[in-house]
């Protein structure tokens, strides 16, 4: 398959999803915190509620591939699984034990699958080893962590027109969930034609200020990304992202939206989403009082020229869509409504064609706004997905859109 996301509201034909799994039920509540999470799920009903958010994609024509299905064709590649193991155990820094996990003496790569995504206690590890190196570790002391964050598939890697971006996670508890994302995009047949602009295999995935998240990244165009210097994502990676995308022709300019940095709005896409050309939804708290938008264009050897930019974000908006712009403003604008459906992921919205999205059925006056406009949105059950802290956007990588 071949990447194609020119904007963020053209009929969506493909995404990469992961279906929650036992790393859920790693959470506990002395952990939540640790793994950003806001509660713990009941894993159960938490599956049913993601399966029914596929079928709806499904049933609107979009393919849906699952991550740890790709992984596990990654990991029945000799190199592929011996490459990602030991990029897994360097970023927890457990080095020593990356030989016993690659071999296929102890796990298949089913079972190796499962501990990607969970993690590996020292008590598992010396069950199914017999070894004793990790003596000192009590059996509940995690050597590989959990990624319980990994149904966000949109934060790991976001495509932008034809090529990649394998994301430099903010949280060390993030980091291997790139790692899982960027094996699949470079060693699954499905997708390792497709380049990777930024952040591929020979690129350091620990190298700080450097980070960014795909949950930031809001395509506007061909010729125009926008990004948010957030909790999660740094002014300093946006400049070298937009002169490693100028120096390939990737896009024309990159606009850089300071937004708070806060866990309530880690990324851009949880106070702002595009929903069709001049249609957009967002949080007014935030989104009206932007303090400044940096503009990156080519300077004569392709490297990013930073402006600050005069124009607000609104009339940059109409300026990229060449059109009028349409603000929803989350619950409406109501002041409290908009803070409680803020927080439940109202204005995280997918876009799944021109004015098509599909929401949190909770956030009703969000809902009913976004139809007073014409748009029309598709609601799922999110009881237990929302316990995240992330929506319907957050929950998908696209990697398709009809053009």
């Amino acid at each position: 398959m071949l990447f194609h996301i020119p904007n963020e509201y053209d009929r969506l034909e493909a995404v990469l999803v992961h279906r929650p799994g036992p790393e859920i039920d790693r959470l506990t509540l002395e952990n939540t915190k640790r793994f950003l999470f806001g509660d713990i799920p009941y894993l159960r009903r938490m599956q049913d509620e993601h399966d029914a958010f596929v079928q709806t994609m499904r049933d609107n024509g979009i393919t849906v591939f699952y991550l740890r299905d790709m992984l596990l064709d990654v990991l029945n590649d000799a190199a592929a699984r011996v490459g990602l193991i030991r990029e897994a155990c360097l970023a927890d820094m457990v080095p020593a034990i990356a030989d016993d996990l690659s071999s296929m003496k102890y796990w298949n790569p089913d079972a190796l699958a499962d501990i990607l995504f969970a993690g590996l206690t020292a008590g598992e590890y010396r069950a199914a080893t017999g070894r004793r190196s990790v003596d000192a570790a009590p059996d509940d002391e995690f050597l590989l962590t959990p990624v319980p964050n990994a149904y966000f598939t949109r934060d790991p890697a976001v495509v932008v027109r034809d090529a990649a971006i394998s994301s430099k996670m903010h949280y060390r508890q993030r980091i291997r969930e790139s790692l899982n994302t960027r094996a699949v995009l470079e060693h699954h047949a499905e997708f390792r034609g497709n380049p990777i602009t930024y952040g591929g295999t020979g690129e350091p995935t620990e190298d700080r200020p450097y980070t960014i998240e795909g949950g930031d990244v809001i395509v506007l165009s061909p010729d125009a990304v926008l990004i948010g210097d957030s909790e999660r994502t740094r002014s300093e990676t946006i400049e070298l992202l937009a002169t490693k995308c100028f120096h390939v022709g990737r896009v024309k300019r990159v606009f850089e939206v300071a937004i708070p940095r806060r866990q309530a709005f880690m990324h851009l896409d949880t106070v702002m989403t595009v929903i069709d050309r001049g249609v957009v939804t967002w949080y007014g708290e935030v989104m009206d009082r932007v303090p400044f938008i940096h503009r990156y264009e080519p300077d004569a050897d392709g490297k990013a020229r930073r402006v600050q930019e005069r124009r607000s974000l609104p009339d940059i908006l109409r300026d990229e869509f060449q059109t009028d712009l349409t603000v929803i403003p989350t619950a409406g604008g109501t002041t409290h409504f908009a803070s409680r459906e803020q927080r439940a992921d109202g204005t995280n919205t997918l876009a799944i064609a021109p004015r098509v999205v599909i929401t949190y059925e909770r956030n009703e006056r969000t809902n009913a706004a976004l139809a007073e406009h014409g748009v029309r949105w598709i609601g799922i059950d999110d009881s237990e997905l929302v316990r995240g802290l992330g929506g319907p956007r957050c929950m998908t990588m696209p990697l398709r859109r009809a053009h």
